[in-house]
């Protein structure tokens, strides 16, 4: 029997959603709200799909302030869809906070889970702007934080933005270009981002449903890309999800 199949304990797989709220966010409001409910529906087939996984949310939004609300450590099963009564786009982009205020919240919640290696967190930060209002972390503390997650090997952390200075402003933060990609701004390129972002999300619950043990799960974390749209034999022809027609440039 193999150490998948003698496996009794599920392995949590946690979705942190680091999303934008700023008030240029306004105009492609009806698109985000869209985009959002096109994550929740990947995690949902997920779920189904892959029985030996437990999918939780963990949902953050930033303006001029962060906002951590009800939607935090709960199953996906539990969460209804967005609508414009939960997503409201004001203010300014405490990107730094954001990313900073999220990251550390859950990782001293589920610090027991992460130490015995039952969980893994899928991290997606989705902005259209820059950084302009943050005052509890400024970009060194950030990029430490996330280097040090992403050397357990447990997390994944994904960016996803708007403009010629994406890559660059990911990589300051220790985000491989790999697990980042540009999108164009506007409805059309908005919709595609969810999209691929959505896809991506499923291919790794797919890397992560063949792995047989938690080692192999942790070195697929190393070793492919976010946006790499992975088969379950982990062949080195991948195919980047990317791989659509689009007005930016997808890494």
């Amino acid at each position: 029997m193999s150490e998948r199949e003698n496996k009794s304990e599920s392995q949590n797989i946690y979705h942190l959603i680091i999303l934008d709220s700023s008030s240029s966010m306004g105009s492609v409001r009806n698109e985000t709200i869209s985009g959002l409910n096109e994550q929740l529906q990947s995690i949902k087939k997920a779920s189904i799909d892959f029985k030996a996984q437990i999918q939780k949310v963990c949902f953050v939004t930033f303006d001029s302030e962060v906002k951590i609300g009800q939607i935090w450590n709960k199953s996906v099963e539990e969460i209804p869809d967005f609508n414009k009564e939960t997503y409201c786009p004001d203010g300014c982009t405490a990107l730094l906070d954001g990313i900073g205020m999220g990251v550390t919240k859950l990782k001293n919640e589920i610090s027991k889970e992460l130490l015995e290696r039952k969980a893994t967190v899928v991290v997606t930060i989705f902005t259209d702007g820059e950084e302009n209002s943050s005052r509890e972390f400024n970009r060194e503390q950030v990029k430490t934080l996330l280097q040090e997650v992403q050397d357990s090997g447990q997390w994944t952390v994904a960016f996803l933005g708007c403009g010629s200075d994406v890559l660059n402003v990911a990589e300051s933060l220790n985000i491989s270009r790999a697990n980042t990609m540009e999108y164009s701004v506007g409805s059309a390129g908005t919709n595609q981002a969810f999209t691929i972002m959505a896809n991506a999300r499923y291919a790794r619950s797919c890397a992560y449903n063949s792995c047989d043990s938690l080692e192999s799960m942790t070195q697929v974390n190393k070793t492919v890309g976010f946006f790499d749209n992975l088969d379950l034999d982990f062949d080195d022809d991948t195919q980047n999800i990317g791989e659509v027609e689009s007005d930016g440039d997808i890494e």
